[in-house]
């Protein structure tokens, strides 16, 4: 077998003869070779070469594997001199796509080369290059008639337009993009394509609804849950039913309101299903009707959610699950109540509370205080639910100062991780009493006791478990809402973000920077400007981590320091599923983005709708 020296010297040979093929077969050969013996310079180098003459040749997905590969081989050099060479030849390789007419390619290369762009000017460049592509690939996709996919796509680049500083062109392709879901939508009619029709509608009014028209967004959407109601899927038909009432309340459109809730309630009781899903729609249904003033149709939906929850705890005693038993019970009451079966409700609740007030003594006998501390907690619930506020405030009380006293008595013997924990705990009952002065107390000294416990811990050596410890006395620290207890916070998270980075932890550690940055920019705005270090943190982690979560999160964190909203919020709803965990605080962190001052001029009124021009 020819070894690699002997290899490269043929390929030589052969690029002077013009024998490209053989030349580019002998030259992936040893870049392989290279970089399985771990010589990843060399191999890059060579996979370029590859690459070049992979194009020249039209061999092109040839070419854009050589360039993947070689992008690989920078990455594990670990080495930030290399990012330059990996935005050039990721912007190498797109062309090369490009002029394949290879568009989804390119932008990937695009989108590559932007993870390790060094400077803000260079990632906007880029971006609209990404953009552009992509543009390319939806004019494809709607020609094909593909304009599921076109929409989709479309919606990405006016968010990437958006993201790299250009509203108005970003604007325009989502116009664009709202009138290709109508007429995905007007094909999907035409052949009978309910659920189309509806996906199509529903894209069409979120587009809008993020320009700030909720009226024609809840006109969509209420068009989209009647092609959704004669496909039969009702639970679709009255989320989205839902979904245009909360459009219509906010524009203050009462008799519009009402319609949207009455369709929805209507379509949640057609439902059909697992009785788990189906119950807690019911009730919602119920509510619906209540506010509505529909006493008998809202009585029939909490009827017929309370025999579920019935069916769903018999099912759970069966299997033993005395939890999720008296959970349902707990719900059955709640339906029955509503029903205006008063009596039966009164016998549930009572039954389930004295359940767990009893658990509570046989723990306290068998001198688990712990235990009787939660089954006090979870018997306060079933007494608030129930009405009777004193005894479950009495409950949450007696919790609160056995949490005290097992705090207590871990600080003397020396325990500062369970004192922290149980004053957390006491902490979450004053909360539940609504007593300010006392939860704040007690997330004060659950936090001063994780301090003492990441100190404990790095004094040992074991600097995993105080970098845990020093988060743990963060989070309490926030809990607080005290200025000066959340100054320290910002600091232990600063020093736990760098732990867990020295320690190969690095999605804790990115975990911990978006707490800074959330903390500062709701908390303190004052600093927003001192924010960039971290977005920028956060960004080198998401390179190494090669993670949509992580790489999403970033794109959403990159326009809310831009205060840039209407890019937050694309960015956040094009990887929706993948940051659902995190939905609320991105959701907190986009609410506190200041809007841009309008303009003083007005723009020419004509009443129809660009939509339908």
């Amino acid at each position: 077998m020819a070894s690699d020296k002997e290899k490269l010297e043929k390929a030589m040979e052969a690029l002077k003869k013009g024998k490209n093929d053989a030349a580019q077969i002998l030259l992936s050969q040893v870049a392989d070779s290279f970089a399985s013996r771990g010589l990843h310079s060399k191999a890059a180098n060579l996979y370029e070469k590859v690459a070049i003459l992979g194009s020249q040749l039209n061999k092109n997905e040839a070419a854009l594997k050589a360039i993947e590969n070689a992008t690989l081989m920078y990455v594990r050099m670990s080495d930030e001199e290399v990012y330059k060479d990996i935005v050039r030849l990721n912007e190498m390789g797109s062309k090369i796509a490009e002029k394949a007419e290879m568009y989804d390619r390119a932008a990937d290369g695009y989108f590559r080369a932007l993870d390790f762009a060094a400077s803000e000017e260079e990632r906007d460049r880029l971006t609209c290059k990404a953009a552009d592509a992509l543009e390319n690939l939806a004019d494809i996709c709607e020609e094909r008639g593909e304009l599921e996919r076109a929409v989709d796509t479309l919606k990405k680049v006016g968010r990437l337009y958006y993201s790299a500083g250009d509203p108005e062109l970003g604007l325009r392709i989502h116009e664009r993009a709202t009138k290709v879901a109508v007429r995905w939508a007007n094909e999907a009619k035409d052949s009978k394509d309910y659920l189309a029709a509806g996906n199509a509608l529903a894209e069409a009014a979120q587009i809008i609804q993020n320009q700030g028209d909720n009226v024609e967004a809840a006109r969509l959407m209420m068009e989209a849950g009647e092609y959704y109601e004669k496909g039969e899927l009702f639970e679709k038909a009255g989320n989205i039913y839902d979904a245009a009432q909360e459009a219509y309340d906010f524009e203050r459109l009462t008799s519009a309101t009402k319609q949207a809730m009455v369709q929805a309630a209507e379509a949640y009781m057609k439902m059909e299903g697992k009785p788990q899903v189906l119950a807690p729609l019911l009730v919602k249904a119920g509510d619906m009707f209540s506010e509505l003033g529909r006493v008998m149709k809202a009585k029939w939906a909490y009827k017929r959610a309370s025999e579920l929850f019935a069916d769903l705890a018999v099912k759970a005693a069966e299997e033993v699950d005395i939890d999720s038993e008296k959970t349902n019970l707990r719900y059955r009451a709640m339906g029955l109540r509503k029903w205006g079966r008063e009596r039966e409700a009164d016998e549930i609740y009572t039954e389930v509370a004295q359940y767990y007030l009893n658990q509570a003594e046989e723990e306290k006998e068998r001198g688990n205080v712990e235990r009787q501390a939660l089954s006090l907690e979870e018997a306060s619930k079933v007494l608030y639910e129930h009405g009777d506020e004193e005894k479950a405030q009495q409950s949450l009380n007696q919790a609160i100062e056995i949490y005290r006293h097992l705090a207590d008595t871990a600080t003397n013997s020396e325990e500062p991780e369970d004192a922290s924990r149980y004053f957390g705990r006491a902490a979450h009952c004053a909360g539940r009493l609504e007593d300010k002065k006392r939860k704040r107390e007690f997330h004060i000294l659950a936090s001063k006791r994780a301090e003492d416990a990441a100190k404990y811990f790095a004094d040992i050596g074991l600097r995993e478990l105080s970098t845990i410890w020093k988060r743990t006395a963060a989070e309490e620290a926030l809990k607080t809402q005290d200025p000066e207890m959340v100054d320290r916070a910002i600091e232990l998270l600063t020093e736990s973000a760098k732990g867990f980075q020295e320690t190969g932890e690095l999605k804790e550690a990115f975990e911990d920077l978006y707490t800074i940055f959330s903390t500062v920019y709701i908390h303190k705005p004052e600093e927003r400007s001192n924010l960039d270090n971290i977005v920028e943190q956060m960004n080198e982690i998401a390179i190494d981590e090669r993670d949509l979560y992580y790489s999403s999160m970033v794109n959403v964190i990159r326009a809310v320091n831009k205060s840039d909203k209407i890019g937050a919020l694309l960015a956040f709803q094009e990887q929706e599923d993948e940051l659902i965990g995190k939905r609320e605080s991105l959701r907190s962190l986009m609410d506190a983005v200041e809007p841009p001052e309008e303009s003083d001029e007005e723009a020419p009124k004509d009443s129809t709708h660009w939509l339908y021009k």
